[in-house]
């Protein structure tokens, strides 16, 4: 699973040969600290309940 399509971009630039190996790994250097959390379950998704969503327009 990838949760953050950053992650991805870079992964697919050093694939594609548009970046270096140094440059992936300066740019994939953990920056700031995520919390995710995956309910990958029918059981675990019992325990949360949705409670609203809001449209965002450019």
């Amino acid at each position: 699973m990838m949760a953050n399509d950053t992650v991805w971009n870079y992964v697919n630039d050093f694939v594609s040969g548009v970046i270096s190996r140094e440059a992936f790994w300066a740019l994939a250097k953990f920056k700031y600290p995520t919390h995710q959390i995956c309910f990958c379950t029918p059981e675990a998704l019992k325990s949360i309940n949705f409670l609203k969503a809001e449209v965002i327009e450019d």
